[in-house]
């Protein structure tokens, strides 16, 4: 079956959120035509100007058209929704607009289609609304008119491309225009232009460096940036109308970097995915991470590229790679390439993996072939499929062919087979003795991977594939030592002696994986704690934010574990590391301050006490000081803080402000005041979009962890169903879980074998695998 075009007029009653469809559909079938439609009412089929019957069966229309070649015209009715995918209200102020968001397979909620990302189509959009109303799709208007007391919107016919790249959006937009070729269009909902102007600017930055990257223009001649009020993903990127999140597009000189370097990530990820995802599209959902790796991937070497200070694979690290070697390593993970047979186990691939591991791969790869070399398997690829779709082994082979290098030997490996090697170093006699196993929290494996290894021996490097379970490497007397140089390949290391490893001049990014790596082995029992404590006090007085950060974060989890344990150590080097970075005014530092001092907040009253002082002047500080003085204040202060915080959380125009706000209410020392905050999203007043996130916040102290966990249970079917349709419940509660979990595990084992949810089976089985590993650090 192949289909041509759709032709879709809509009728909209805005207020009683519902509308009339008349859509004509290019076919050629060789049997009945069957169309997707979840949740629409078919009312008339004819073909060839004659009315043809048709059924209506789980989810799908069967027209009985046999073989057939020319226009099918259906009639249909569709609701608003209520929800976060398909077409849905998005509310705010009082108000709302109407929105779309169809990733994976939700467009069969909106129209009748072939919902499906090989079969794609042009699609022809006409837009019948009230005439105080604004219209968005992925194209330029090509006419506007009245039509009796409503206006007929009229958009360009699309290029052919996947129904689940399809946007539309309805309601009371403001826009600011950046005229040129794209034209870029950034559109919120009133009052909230403000912040419009630079993301703007970076994505004219952003696109100008793509063109000349993959040596293909834009093809749209126009890119919305949309704003909306409440979105359950970060963003996604429909083709010419990309929709994010507010604290993931808007932001300003004020904003602080945390905040822009957020909006400058995920708008670079997004309008990669012009490229990579709706120019060349993956053939069906088992090669997702064609799409996701890939726009990660490219959305760091472009900040890098344009923004050189912000030391951007650095943070890819922190981001993408870290949470790829965590998930990874339990049993619950998966192949970057998979085997999909159901929508809900399309949801459940948005993950560590198929973002975050795929991108570190690339980056392995690339740094296996060259920049160069990498740079024009990717031109070639794109220019191959452009406007179709592709496999993963097409992209191995357009690599392949332009290196010279066995890419199609190599990457299967690694893209087709879960889990990721721990490479054992040791020192023999004047040889150095290389074995690799398959790395796991719980438990090892036995396989071989073929590594390309990137080492250091004496000031000498040297470049292998090691694809044997040992290698040897005569190196004679051992001086200095470090493998896997700047963590650029997707493996652990174990050194038997770290003595030449500490006499080696590491770069942050080596210092960062030996901190992660032992951190890692700690988990897996394969380290003890005196052992791991050697890295830890290596680099406790280290003064790069890379290895400093990373630190931070090990030490805030070991303190939550069990503060009586591992608190001094942890207030250690919070209490150093905070007076070696308060005075910097440069904008990593300020950041690097900023996590170093929220969490130095939670952990020490006095420290809050002193910060939190001022919040008096909250509105005059800097965006990255808001934070961890907010949190102090809501630490220290207690319920005494509640009132004033929550009129300025109310109060706040921005979702960047108010999160922040938000996020110190939750981090409070007060089991009661932390689920009377949570209860906020039963009564609208936190979005349904910020809950499964927010809990992350609520782990920190054992107490408030009780109350948490009583919360959840009591409330888990309505706060999970919010998230219907999507597996991002389940990815938050992947990280939520371990820290929630300690001390009851059984408990919560059993509570979620009861509680099943379709679409976050996943995230929940790593959660609880996370859990037991963690559990031993008690």
């Amino acid at each position: 079956m192949r289909i041509k075009s759709y032709d879709i007029t809509l009728d909209f009653d805005f207020n009683g959120l519902t509308y009339q469809g008349l859509e004509t559909v290019s076919v050629e079938t060789e049997d009945d035509l069957v169309l997707d439609a979840q949740g629409l009412e078919i009312l008339e089929v004819e073909a060839s100007g004659k009315p043809i019957p048709f059924g209506v069966e789980k989810d799908k229309v069967r027209i009985r058209t046999g073989k057939f070649s020319g226009e099918v015209k259906l009639k249909f009715s569709g609701k608003v929704k209520d929800s976060l995918v398909g077409i849905y209200k998005a509310p705010y102020d009082g108000k709302y607009v109407i929105t779309t968001q169809f990733e994976a397979t939700h467009a069969r909620k909106f129209i009748p289609c072939v919902d499906h990302p090989a079969y794609k189509a042009t699609f022809k959009l006409r837009v019948i609304v009230n005439d105080w109303l604004k219209v968005i799709s992925n194209m330029p208007l090509e006419d506007v008119r009245k039509e009796g007391d409503k206006v007929v919107h009229v958009f360009k016919d699309t290029p052919p491309m996947s129904t689940y790249l399809l946007y539309l959006g309805i309601g009371e937009f403001e826009e600011m225009r950046n005229p040129g070729l794209p034209e870029i269009i950034v559109a919120t909902v009133p009052g909230k232009l403000a912040k419009a102007s630079l993301p703007a600017s970076m994505a004219r930055d952003f696109i100008r460096s793509y063109e000349e990257y993959f040596g293909i223009k834009y093809q749209l001649p126009k890119v919305h940036l949309i704003a909306i009020p409440e979105f359950a993903y970060g963003a996604m990127e429909n083709w010419g109308a990309i929709t994010f999140r507010e604290t993931a597009l808007l932001a300003d000189e004020r904003s602080g970097f945390s905040q822009i370097r957020r909006a400058a990530e995920v708008i670079a990820h997004e309008l990669a995915h012009q490229w990579f995802g709706n120019l060349v599209t993956m053939k069906w959902w088992n090669d997702l991470w064609l799409n996701e790796s890939f726009a990660t991937f490219m959305s760091y070497k472009i900040l890098d590229k344009l923004y050189p200070d912000w030391y951007m694979w650095g943070e890819f690290l922190r981001d993408e790679t870290a949470g790829a070697l965590l998930k990874d390593s339990i049993p619950t993970t998966h192949p970057i390439e998979t085997e999909v047979k159901s929508p809900e186990e399309v949801e459940q691939m948005f993950d560590d993996i198929s973002y975050g591991k795929g991108a570190s791969i690339l980056r392995m790869i690339e740094g296996f072939v060259g920049e160069e070399e990498f740079r024009r398997g990717i031109s070639s690829y794109l220019n191959e499929f452009k406007f179709g779709n592709a496999e993963g082994r097409d992209l191995w082979e357009s690599l392949e062919r332009e290196s010279g290098k066995p890419v199609s030997r190599i990457m299967p490996e690694w893209i087709l087979r879960p889990g990721y090697p721990m490479v054992s170093v040791e020192y023999d006699g004047g040889k150095l003795v290389l074995t690799q196993s398959r790395f796991g929290l719980l438990s090892d494996g036995q396989e071989v991977y073929p590594i390309p290894l990137t080492m250091e021996v004496n000031g000498k490097i040297i470049r292998d594939v090691m694809d044997t379970r040992r290698k040897e490497f005569e190196v004679g007397a051992l001086n200095t030592l470090n493998v896997n140089l700047r963590k650029g390949g997707f493996y652990r290391v174990l050194y038997r002696d770290l003595e030449p490893v500490f006499r080696s001049n590491l770069t942050p990014e080596e210092q960062w994986g030996l901190l992660n790596d032992y951190f890692a082995f700690l988990l897996a029992g394969k380290v003890t704690f005196e052992e791991y404590s050697k890295v830890l006090r290596h680099f406790m007085t280290s003064d790069h934010h890379l290895p400093v950060t990373e630190l931070a974060d090990q030490l805030s989890l070991l303190y939550a574990v069990n503060s009586g344990k591992y608190g001094n150590l942890a207030l250690q080097f919070h209490r150093e590391q905070v007076r070696r970075w308060e005075n910097r005014s440069d904008m990593v530092g300020k950041r690097t301050f900023s996590i170093l001092a929220t969490n130095l907040a939670r952990m020490d009253l006095n420290y809050s006490k002193t910060l939190g002082a001022k919040f008096q002047e909250y509105e005059n500080l800097d965006g990255d000081l808001k934070a961890p003085v907010a949190v102090a204040y809501s630490v220290f202060e207690g319920p005494k803080a509640v009132d004033v915080m929550l009129e300025k959380y109310r109060t706040s125009k921005f979702d960047e402000d108010r999160l922040k706000i938000l996020q110190a209410l939750l981090s409070s020392r007060y089991p009661h005041t932390v689920v009377n905050v949570l209860s906020m999203v039963f009564t609208g007043e936190m979005k349904r979009q910020d809950i499964a996130r927010s809990l992350e916040y609520t782990t920190f102290y054992p107490d408030v962890r009780d109350a948490v966990w009583e919360w959840l249970k009591i409330h888990f079917e309505r706060v999970s169903g919010m998230y219907s349709g999507t597996g991002i419940f389940g990815r938050a509660l992947s990280d939520v879980i371990p820290l929630l979990g300690l001390g009851r595990e059984t408990e919560v084992e059993e509570f979620f074998r009861k509680n099943p949810l379709k679409e976050n089976e996943r995230g929940v089985r790593q959660g609880l695998e996370i859990m037991k590993a963690l559990s031993r650090l008690k």
